[in-house]
């Protein structure tokens, strides 16, 4: 009798169209917002965060890459969207595909005034230092002063011993490390929010105080000496 695993090593993965729109579709939950918002030409919803990241954006161009920044473009269509996956252009055409972050400056004819990356699956379950090199790959499609909005799940984040490190000051100083690839932080919100038992003794099941957006959310400039803004939250 063969074991588990070794039928399941053996096993063909689907690619079939249908199969990539459903594993597309379970990763991002951004998604939902698009299905619900083209049922309903009268009413339109949008995230809190992402209406954040819009309240702060400057006047330019404005790229949401990897974020399901679909959903926005159907309300502002001047929004510029950018995704990793390839199956997205079969349901939305009005976006660019760039399977690869290197080749962004290849892929993409513009650069951007505000970049914004909210909770992207593809950035995540790996370590902070993955993660700089990603921000640095995002910058080669930013204008000087651009304003970058990068947000994540700390629980996707892997080589860290949680029981020792002080996990707001360690994200935080990552964020501030971020000047030697230009991008200086500007605001920032930090929850590791403690579990709290409601009147009947019981604890809620959510990973963290903000699952679709991330628990970490930070706003940079890049190469913005003295580019400062007043954050709208």
């Amino acid at each position: 009798m063969s074991k588990i695993l070794e039928s399941f090593d053996q096993a063909l993965i689907k690619d079939d169209l249908k199969t990539q729109y459903i594993r597309y579709r379970i990763g991002r939950l951004k998604h939902q917002y698009w299905l619900w918002n083209r049922k309903n030409k009268n009413t339109a919803y949008v995230d809190e965060y992402d209406y954040t990241i819009l309240k702060n954006c400057q006047p330019g161009k404005t790229i949401f890459f990897g974020s399901a920044g679909y959903y926005l473009k159907d309300i502002w269509p001047e929004i510029e969207v950018i995704e990793m996956h390839p199956i997205v252009k079969t349901f939305y055409k009005d976006v660019y595909i760039c399977t690869d972050r290197r080749k962004l400056s290849e892929n993409i004819p513009f650069k951007c005034d505000n970049f914004a990356v909210v909770n992207n699956r593809a950035d995540l379950w790996t370590e902070l230092e993955n993660i700089t090199k990603y921000c640095q790959q995002y910058t080669s499609i930013m204008n000087e002063g651009c304003r970058f909005f990068y947000s994540f799940r700390e629980t996707q984040v892997v080589g860290i011993n949680r029981l020792i490190v002080d996990m707001e000051q360690h994200f935080l100083d990552w964020a501030n490390s971020l000047e030697k690839i230009n991008l200086k932080l500007i605001w920032h919100s930090i929850r590791f929010d403690k579990k709290v038992p409601n009147n009947l003794g019981e604890y809620d099941y959510n990973e963290n105080p903000d699952t679709t957006n991330g628990n970490l959310k930070f706003m940079f400039v890049y190469k913005g000496e003295g580019e400062d803004w007043e954050v709208n939250i």
